[in-house]
């Protein structure tokens, strides 16, 4: 009987046991959702700023990929802006069509860890280190050539990143197109038509960063005895911070006749945060010959790129009476607003009547720095005021104070504020007994002030110039 029992009771419990499980599994949350709620969209991007293993210089700097060993090495680091599923990415080199190609065709397809890569020789930067070698032709031609680098990934929020980064490839240890010549058994070697940019223009130059640029280059047939016909001229920049305008950035021309020119326009917006450096539109151009023969021609444009200044100054108010023979302090400040430095930063003040120590210079300044300053003025009489030429000494007197500095090229720029105040007479304190003396002693007013100590350096030196250039008005006389 106590088997019996025993036995009840196991298959009681296997039988409430699933549902218990099931239970449990059916109130747990799906990890997968509350993780997705959490997780926001990643990004990539290069890293312009340092220079990793197989590179000369940052891409900032002009990065471009080495050619030796009979292989372009092609360097790209991308770092991501949030949560890559896998800590992984898929690399795809597109080289491009095959005519003329210099490279050796193959599935170069790879997928790139992120990893701590070593940068300018010494510290580390978490990144995505795309590298390709890519093999060469043996027999290739000199030029620039675009290799679209493709970048595929799953950011963790479950949507897809799909990337294309450009980089060109120049072969210079190969042959020349126009030395390669097809040669039939007694025919004569025929000149082929040569593409070039004959000349550009920027407009404006330099170009400002936060603004729009229109580049337009001047293309030439330098063959006189043949045209050229079916080209394609694909235009691209070195910079990621140049965002072309046009519809697209492929252009196709249908002939251009013999020693013909013609004009092609592209507009740029510059981003902002761009630094002021030197940067090139690169061209691509393929073109077929009166025998439909494919040839390719290259070139590039620079152009230049400034930050634009922004520079303010500040003044605090100033009385709107004051009385000669005073002195009194003016507060000013001078803020660099830009990304680019200024340069020989002065501030002069030009206001009849009111006598300062003269310039103030800053000297340099850096971007986002700012320069605060108070002089010492003083309060004399409009005609001691050089080039002055009102004989009025007293009452409302108007002027400027003046910044003047400097761009990187030497180009001077200059800001006026407007200083005006009302100059009464002199307030002479006397004694009771000497009252009655006091309009005498009024029209001495500045002496009293010398006697008495009230004149700062700086009016003693303006009185100088006010004394010799009252002689020389008498001498005149």
């Amino acid at each position: 009987m106590r088997k019996r029992n025993l036995f009840c009771a196991t298959l009681l419990l296997l039988f409430l046991l699933p549902a218990t499980v099931l239970a449990e599994e059916e109130t747990a949350p799906p990890s997968s959702q509350a993780d997705t709620e959490t997780a926001t969209a990643a990004g990539l991007a290069i890293d312009n700023t340092h220079i990793y293993a197989g590179m000369d210089k940052a891409y900032e700097d002009g990065y471009t990929p080495a050619v030796q060993d009979g292989e372009a090495k092609i360097v790209l680091p991308l770092v991501a802006s949030g949560e890559i599923v896998g800590d992984s990415i898929t690399a795809t080199p597109d080289l491009g069509g095959t005519a003329n190609s210099p490279f050796v065709y193959s599935n170069y397809q790879k997928t790139v860890a992120l990893a701590e890569n070593t940068v300018n020789g010494g510290g580390t930067v978490a990144s995505y280190l795309v590298r390709f070698d890519l093999p060469l032709a043996a027999e290739r031609y000199n030029g620039t050539y675009l290799v679209t680098i493709r970048i595929e990934a799953q950011s963790a929020d479950g949507s897809l990143i799909q990337e294309s980064y450009p980089v060109y490839v120049t072969i210079t240890d190969g042959k020349n197109a126009d030395d390669d010549i097809d040669v039939q058994a007694s025919a004569t070697p025929t000149s082929q038509p040569k593409i070039i940019v004959e000349s550009y223009s920027v407009n404006p130059s330099p170009a400002v960063a936060g603004e729009e640029c229109v580049v337009t280059i001047t293309l030439k047939n330098t063959n006189t005895k043949a045209a050229v016909q079916n080209m394609i001229l694909t235009a691209s920049c070195d910079s990621p911070n140049f965002s072309l305008q046009n519809k697209r950035n492929v252009l196709y021309i249908d002939d251009l006749g013999k020693g013909k020119s013609m004009d092609i326009e592209l507009t740029y917006k510059i981003d902002l945060e761009t630094p002021a450096q030197r940067y090139n539109i690169l061209l691509s151009i393929e073109y077929d010959n009166s025998e439909a023969a494919t040839l390719n021609a290259s070139g590039s444009v620079p152009v230049e790129v400034s930050q634009p200044l922004r520079v303010e100054m500040e003044v605090s108010d100033i009385e709107k009476e004051v009385n000669a023979g005073d002195t009194m302090s003016l507060s000013f400040q001078v803020m660099n607003l830009g990304r680019s430095a200024i340069y020989n930063v002065r501030v002069t003040l030009s206001v009849p009547g009111l006598l300062s120590e003269g310039t103030v210079f800053f000297g340099n300044m850096e971007a986002g720095t700012s320069m605060p300053e108070e002089i010492n003025v003083f309060i004399g009489t409009k005609d001691m005021t050089e080039g002055y030429e009102d004989e009025e000494q007293y009452g409302r007197t108007d002027g400027t104070l003046t910044l003047l500095y400097e761009d990187a090229a030497g180009n001077v720029y200059t800001q006026e504020t407007a200083i005006s105040t009302y100059i009464n007479e002199p307030v002479i304190v006397a004694s009771t007994a000497d009252s009655e003396e006091e309009p005498e002693k009024a029209g001495q007013w500045w002496v009293s002030v010398l006697i008495g100590g009230a004149a700062i350096a700086g009016g003693i030196v303006y009185f100088t110039v006010y004394r010799k250039r009252r002689e020389k008005k008498d001498a005149d006389l």
